[in-house]
Formats: structure tokens, sequence, C-alpha cells
């Protein structure tokens, strides 16, 4: 039904940047949110509920263990 063939083609360098698309996208749509955006809902504002701290690191650890294998 569907045809992938055009991917076999692909070169790798392209693979990686479509691959990692995703992580970056949601990377930069975390760092351009506001602190009020962030917070909202939460008992306090402790350094631990900013989310922009949480998707840095989970980016950061997916890009090398994808780099790394």
């Amino acid at each position: 039904m569907l045809n992938f063939d055009w991917l076999a083609n692909l070169p790798m360098g392209w693979a990686r940047f479509l691959l990692l698309l995703p992580f970056i996208s949601m990377l930069v749509f975390v760092l351009f949110l506001n602190r009020r955006t962030i917070y909202q809902g939460a008992k306090d504002q402790n350094k631990w509920r900013n989310l922009k701290f949480w998707v840095i690191t989970i980016v950061s650890v997916q890009v090398s263990l994808y780099f790394y294998f």
C-alpha cells in the first residue's frame, strides 16, 4: 500500500537529520514558552518543575544515544 523505496536512496546525513528533527523542534518549541505557561497549575515554582530543564535533559540524552549507537 505504501511505497518507501525512495528512502533507500536517501543519504545517511539526511536520514539523521530527519530523525533528529522532531527532537530539535520540540526543544525549540519549549524554549520559547514563557514562565507563566510552564508553571501554570503548579503548587510551587521549584526548579525541578521547569519543563525547559526536562526537555533539554531528555533531548540531549536521546541525541547522544543516537550518535553513540
